[in-house]
């Protein structure tokens, strides 16, 4: 950060799209932290890695599914990570809070979803075979290993938990400026 707030001009960051997590986990650092920085939009990490790699954008707090491999092969530095804990197969790389800025833990998930109306004996037959698979201890080490978790719940708590994110993400939208055009 003391780097990015001595640019005059400020720095630029990659994500991988407008209203993206990572438009708007970067906008929401940057707008607590101070620092000058201007957006850059790509579709999706497969531009934003090439872009950040060639020097094209200075920086880029994207899901780090997108970068371990660069990360452990030396060629792309993590800095920090947004999780309330370093990353198992990143010990050296710290979190956020360790790094200077606390209170900043964001972490993407995602769920599967079904069409209203799904049988309830549907639903739970699917949540049991994803509970299957946060709990084999082989795909969890593949999931680890890839800059992943696999996590399971109920459809009741992915709903609470999306509830509970959403004023957030509302205001770091609105401060952001993204809209849907």
């Amino acid at each position: 950060m003391d780097w990015a707030k001595k640019k005059p001009d400020g720095i630029t960051y990659g994500s991988t799209g407008i209203g993206q997590t990572t438009h708007l986990s970067s906008s929401m650092l940057f707008s607590r932290t101070g620092v000058k920085a201007t957006h850059v939009p790509y579709r999706g990490a497969a531009q934003t890695v090439p872009a950040l790699l060639a020097g094209d954008v200075d920086i880029a707090l994207d899901n780090l599914a997108s970068h371990i491999g660069l990360i452990q092969e030396g060629r792309m530095r993590g800095l920090a990570v947004t999780g309330a804990t370093r990353w198992p197969t990143l010990p050296n790389i710290p979190t956020m809070a360790e790094a200077g800025i606390p209170d900043f833990v964001i972490t993407v998930w995602g769920a599967f979803v079904a069409p209203a109306g799904t049988p309830p004996a549907i639903i739970e037959r699917l949540n049991g075979a994803m509970r299957q698979v946060a709990q084999d201890e082989a795909m969890q080490k593949r999931f680890i290993q890839g800059g992943a978790l696999a996590l399971s719940s109920t459809a009741e708590e992915a709903a609470a938990r999306a509830n509970r994110e959403r004023p957030m993400w509302k205001q770091v939208v609105q401060a952001s400026g993204a809209r849907a055009d």
